[in-house]
């Protein structure tokens, strides 16, 4: 019956491939650590298989298997047992499909049984070779001997030895199942610091490649030469030398950084730094929605070199529905980044003057209009703490008037973000998390009379997001957040924790779930009154479902369900307000933009009933979720 069942399958194929020349069907049987589609994307098989020639098929076919046979043995599968048969079915007198059947038994996994470093005895630094991942008794992982070798060089470069080099041997006994690793290191000579020598050019004409803008770049040299801490005649500590390089990378004013050390005949070594400069002038313009706002332009320019240290300049403006503004920015993304060691990137500081002009639809009277004027200064200081740990401090100081009613605001916020994804815009696969602490303070906006209004309040919020490869081409992506004011602000800053919108509960306007209570004034007119110390839940969840074929790659259809909750310090006297979405949507994604449209078909999931149809339901963004 199986057979029956492939043999239509090819025959299905062949209806639908009147090009191949010698059709083709694949069957993999036995396999156990590996799904089919993670072995049929590892045998690579190239588009054009179908057409070539039936001997170059099995040879392609035959070298294929030994990526498979390469993935298993990564995984300490060196048990494994792997067979091709290769069967033809007639579908005509003269025609015939071919299909390779691959017999997978995985066998037991190898153990690491221990691990020797070999190395000179008068250049070898001390490491505890019974802490290294490969002296461990666990499985065998070639992940593992990868980490231990990065650590050992790490260990030597630290102590000086920049050109450290290492091999390692893997010895297998098949009777034990158990793999020994021998590790050879030879460190060379330890670099000991003379002079710092900089130079510096730009890159190509991106619009004309064949054109170079200048030999020289802009860049002061000899102010990029005293970044350099190490004195001379102090052993170069390898780790902060890569540091050093990737400070200079982290600011991204550079497409390729070249460093290197050259022996002088005093014992001194002198080291080369040269880097080409990205064209530092930008400009950019293009459009916009935002729901809030509507449909808008943008447009910003900077300079990211000026006085050839780094200084950058920038102003920006944006025209939208309901909203205008104005701004210009200073940044340096070298503040003091070069003075501590143990930060891995730049220290960029940047601030920003932004007028801002926006009228918008308060989140308890959708019906009404609020106004305002602001003058903004914010302060943001960011850099990462390690690879995968960034930090970011901000100070925000502004000059509201909404609706004829003016107020200084002063707020501070410290932020982490801890990012374990495999691609940070568009992740399949890992964890990010972010952890943020928020105070602030309103004043009365009047200079003679600078009183403050409520007490000072305080906020924190966390949010986690997993994401996690299905199956085929579906990807599973969940993020949840938590917020809780911990001290009564007034709701014009409350509102941030309120519910609703593209990026929180789709199908809701932005920002109307909030505990609330009602009541009535002199005149009868109902009063909506909202939490001033707000605790929110949300839950996101989506199926991204990618289109695999080549051509439509950048498409996805998504299944979202959304769900908050949002309550009050105070529970006695604001009501808590729940709600959910369950919906579809689809993506494209262009350059670095997500075009995301997505409706929610379900508000009320007590029951299966179907939901009148609402323009509202539709969320419409240019990004992804999360």
């Amino acid at each position: 019956m199986r057979k029956i069942l492939l043999l239509l399958l090819a025959l299905t194929f062949l209806c639908f491939a009147e090009e191949d020349k010698h059709p083709w069907y694949l069957d993999i049987r036995g396999n156990k650590a590996f799904s089919n589609f993670q072995l049929e994307e590892q045998l690579d098989i190239p588009e054009e298989f179908g057409k070539m020639d039936t001997t170059k098929q099995d040879f392609m076919m035959r070298l294929s298997l030994e990526n498979i046979k390469a993935l298993y043995y990564s995984r300490s599968y060196y048990s494994l047992n792997l067979t091709m048969d290769i069967q033809r079915n007639y579908v005509a007198q003269d025609s015939c499909i071919r299909g390779y059947y691959i017999t997978i038994r995985d066998g037991e996994r190898y153990r690491f049984s221990g691990a020797k470093l070999i190395v000179p005895e008068d250049r070898k630094v001390e490491i505890d070779e019974t802490k290294l991942n490969i002296a461990q008794d666990h499985l065998y992982n070639q992940d593992d001997i990868a980490e231990d070798m990065e650590d050992i060089q790490k260990a030597y470069r630290r102590e000086g030895y920049l050109h450290t080099t290492l091999s390692s041997i893997e010895k297998i006994d098949t009777t034990q199942k158990k793999i020994y690793v021998e590790i050879t290191i030879d460190p060379g000579a330890k670099v000991i610091m003379g002079n710092m020598n900089s130079s510096s050019h730009r890159t190509k004409d991106k619009r004309n490649p064949n054109i170079v803008i200048s030999e020289t770049g802009l860049t002061d040299t000899a102010w990029l030469s005293s970044l350099w801490r190490i004195p001379e005649g102090e052993i170069i500590d390898g780790n902060q030398y890569n540091t050093f390089r990737n400070k200079l990378f982290s600011t991204q004013l550079f497409t390729q950084i070249k460093m290197s050390d050259s022996l002088r005949s005093d014992g001194l070594s002198d080291v080369y730094l040269n880097v080409t400069e990205r064209v530092p002038g930008e400009t950019r313009y293009g459009f916009f929605f935002e729901e809030i706002y509507g449909f808008g332009a943008q447009a910003s320019a900077k300079h990211k070199n000026f006085f050839g240290r780094l200084h950058e300049f920038s102003t920006s403006a944006q025209i939208a529905q309901h909203k205008q503004e104005a701004s210009i920015g200073y940044a340096n993304p070298l503040l003091f980044g070069t003075s501590f060691s143990f930060i891995p990137t730049a220290i960029r500081f940047e601030d920003r003057l932004t007028l801002n002009h926006e009228k918008i639809n308060p989140p308890a009277y959708p019906d009404s209009l609020e106004e305002r004027y602001e003058v903004i200064n914010r302060g943001d200081l960011t850099f990462g703490l390690t690879k995968r740990i960034r930090f970011r401090s901000t100070l925000d100081t502004r000059y509201v008037n909404k609706n004829d009613s003016s107020l200084f605001k002063l707020k501070g916020e410290i932020a982490l973000t801890f990012d374990y994804t495999n691609d940070y815009f568009n992740p399949t696969r890992g964890l990010r998390f972010a952890p943020t602490f928020g105070t602030g303070t309103n004043w009365k906006a009047d200079i003679q009379n600078l009183t403050m209004v409520g007490d000072p309040y305080t906020y924190g919020e966390m949010t986690v997001n997993l994401y996690h490869p299905l199956f085929w081409t579906f990807n599973g992506a969940v993020s949840g957040s938590v917020g809780k004011f911990f001290a009564k602000a007034i709701e014009d800053d409350a509102r941030i924790f309120y519910q609703g919108g593209t990026r929180s509960v789709r199908g809701y306007r932005f920002r109307s779930i909030f505990a609330s209570n009602e009541s009535t004034d002199e005149n009868g007119d109902k009063i909506i009154n909202t939490g001033l110390t707000p605790l929110y839940y949300r839950f996101n969840e989506e199926i991204r479902w990618t289109f695999p074929w080549k051509s439509w790659q950048r498409w996805q259809i998504v299944q979202f369900y959304d769900w908050t909750l949002v309550t009050d310090h105070e529970k006695d006297l604001y009501e808590e307000r729940e709600s959910e979405s369950l919906g579809a949507g689809v993506r494209y994604r262009w350059q670095f933009l997500t075009f995301r449209l997505d409706y929610a078909f379900k508000k009320d999931l007590s029951n299966w009933n179907p939901e009148k149809f609402g323009w509202g339901r539709f969320a419409f963004d240019l990004s992804q979720t999360f």
